[in-house]
């Protein structure tokens, strides 16, 4: 569809105004409102109602006048056919221009508007973001404390349970019969290592029965009775229930420290690690676990996990 004014296309119906008695359709910029900007401010009643520059002077006058009308009317129309349509065309360019570059602006705006509506929801991101991580970085150093105060209270707590069994000695492979005497197979063995462990203050059996003996516990009278008597099973490797009792196998029998659940899976770890990173000496001392990489070299106390991933 066409200009009625300037004959060149109408872009989009957005940007076309049309007179409601004639029904011509124009540029905004080729009538009386000069622009689309002028055009977007009416009022949808006024859109509704608007007539185009001709049609609005018929109506304005009376039927009296008539005769005068058509007269002015062909003067105007002997005047316009005189203009140079190459500059009314320059001029309907310019003006469509314009109204392009109007759009622009009024886009342009908006895209403003956009932009400093996201900046602004961006600095809010950004602050909310800050307080999160403030919040993350207390909670991980709370985090941290609790953590070395649940070690300190597990180690306090780990101290007492081993320091209750200073006294005992765990027994291995000896065969489990009816009716047997714990208390007289730890004589047997401490007699055997040629240890005075003074009176034995009770032996049992524990844990689960399974295919393999239990161990015996033995509760010795001191600290000194374990520790000879540990000691000289360690050092004394031919010790084995035969030597005990003609009837049972001639499986070794073995002397160790009774050590709590933590200690025996650090003393369990550092043998692991120290396998795979050549140490040759992995031993307990008075329920501590120690460590040497070979002879002569310094020793190495090992009192949690964190000590066995730094050998």
């Amino acid at each position: 569809m066409d200009c009625a004014k300037c004959s060149r296309d109408l872009f989009s119906p957005k940007k076309t105004v049309k007179c409601v008695k004639c029904e011509s359709s124009y540029h905004p910029s080729c009538t009386r409102l000069k622009s689309v900007e002028n055009f977007r401010k009416l009022r949808k009643e006024a859109r509704e109602r608007w007539e185009c520059d001709r049609c609005k002077g018929l109506e304005e006058v009376s039927s009296e006048d008539e005769e005068s009308l058509d007269g002015v009317k062909e003067v105007a129309s002997k005047s316009e056919s005189t203009r140079s349509s190459a500059a009314e065309r320059a001029i309907c360019d310019v003006n469509r221009k314009l109204d392009k570059l109007s759009s622009v602006a009024g886009d342009m705006r908006e895209l403003k508007e956009s932009v400093g509506f996201m900046s602004t929801q961006f600095d809010t991101f950004m602050e909310e973001m800050s307080k999160l991580k403030t919040t993350v970085d207390e909670l991980h150093k709370e985090n941290n404390d609790l953590k070395s105060v649940v070690r300190e209270l597990q180690q306090k707590v780990d101290y007492l349970e081993q320091d209750s069994r200073n006294n005992n000695v765990e027994l291995h492979g000896i065969p489990e019969t009816n009716g047997e005497s714990c208390v007289d197979i730890v004589k047997q063995v401490s007699n055997f290592l040629k240890v005075e462990c003074g009176s034995i203050t009770n032996a049992f059996r524990v844990g689960i029965k399974k295919d393999r003996p239990r161990k015996i516990l033995a509760v010795l009278k001191s600290p000194d009775d374990r520790e000879n008597l540990v000691r000289s099973a360690k050092a004394d490797k031919s010790l084995t229930a035969r030597l005990l009792y003609k009837e049972w196998p001639n499986d070794r029998v073995f002397v160790n420290e009774n050590l709590t659940a933590f200690r025996a899976e650090l003393f369990r770890r550092a043998k692991a690690k120290a396998k795979d990173v050549g140490m040759k000496f992995v031993w307990l001392k008075n329920f501590v676990v120690h460590v040497r990489r070979a002879e002569g070299d310094r020793v190495r106390t090992i009192r949690s996990f964190d000590d066995i991933d730094r050998m």
